[in-house]
């Protein structure tokens, strides 16, 4: 994991995600870069007085200096080797800069804040980071604002034993040996399919290296959302792993559970594996 992309806007939800990509940084020895797309509006929102009867260069040197700011901190605060933190500050629509900084950069990961949930429509991500995760092809991690980080110890990785899982598995098991992670590859069984199980779980066992991986099959009648909190409550888990298999990701079925459930538990980062990267 060479490059970092984190957005920030200020809140407290994009600083705690900060915080996540830098202690991240620190392990990988990445670069991270600050982005900021700009709105007056919502600058205005977060700033709050500090705006009254400013023109607009004038709030964009406001954020410009904040960000410049965080990215000195983040460069010089850390113990052991400095981390590498530069910033941009774009004008335009988060998800497209982000597209084309992507595309720009060749980015490996991007870390995004969430701000919280609506309980009405089950929407767990935020409509930005939603967006970003239904339109660019990196792997996002989602991190909500009551989200503390205390390491990645114990990882989920959420499997509905498809043909994908051979692949994003391996991703997984990349990313947990810097934090010398245990992963539970969790299935939610609905429809008693042991043995197809069994067999998955034989032929993922005979190419994974990784000592400290653990397979799960947990018999659930109600919601797959459901289960996999109940799951990461139990086990004490930090972080939820899971891929985009289909083309619309927060509209299938199996994606669409997780996110309305996860609705009532906000203090669990999501990581969401892009295969197509």
């Amino acid at each position: 994991m060479n490059k970092i992309l984190c957005s920030v806007d200020f809140s407290d939800a994009s600083i705690n995600a900060l915080e996540f990509a830098a202690a991240i940084a620190k392990k990988y020895h990445s670069k991270i870069t600050l982005i900021n797309v700009f709105t007056e509006s919502d600058f205005n929102r977060i700033v709050g007085t500090e705006a009254l009867g400013k023109s607009f260069k004038e709030l964009m040197a406001m954020a410009s200096s904040r960000l410049a700011a965080l990215a000195k901190v983040i460069s010089e605060s850390r113990e052991g080797e400095p981390i590498d933190c530069n910033y941009r500050i774009e004008l335009g629509e988060l998800t497209d800069q982000i597209k084309t900084l992507v595309k720009e950069e060749y980015y490996d990961y991007i870390v995004m804040g969430t701000r919280g949930v609506s309980r009405t429509n089950g929407i767990y991500f935020g409509s930005q980071t939603e967006e970003v995760i239904e339109k660019v092809n990196t792997p996002i991690l989602c991190i909500p604002e009551s989200a503390t980080f205390n390491g990645f110890k114990n990882l989920v990785y959420a499997s509905d034993y498809a043909e994908e899982d051979k692949v994003a598995i391996q991703d997984v098991v990349s990313f947990a040996t810097f934090f010398d992670s245990r992963i539970s590859v969790l299935h939610i069984n609905q429809d008693e399919r042991d043995i197809e199980y069994k067999l998955y779980v034989e032929e993922l066992n005979s190419f994974i290296q990784y000592s400290k991986i653990g397979f799960v099959n947990k018999e659930f009648k109600g919601a797959i959302g459901l289960a996999i909190n109940e799951y990461m409550q139990t086990e004490k888990a930090d972080l939820l792993v899971v891929y985009k298999q289909h083309r619309n990701f927060v509209s299938s079925i199996f994606h669409k559970s997780l996110t309305k459930t996860l609705a009532f538990s906000t203090d669990k980062p999501l990581l969401v594996l892009k295969l197509e990267a």
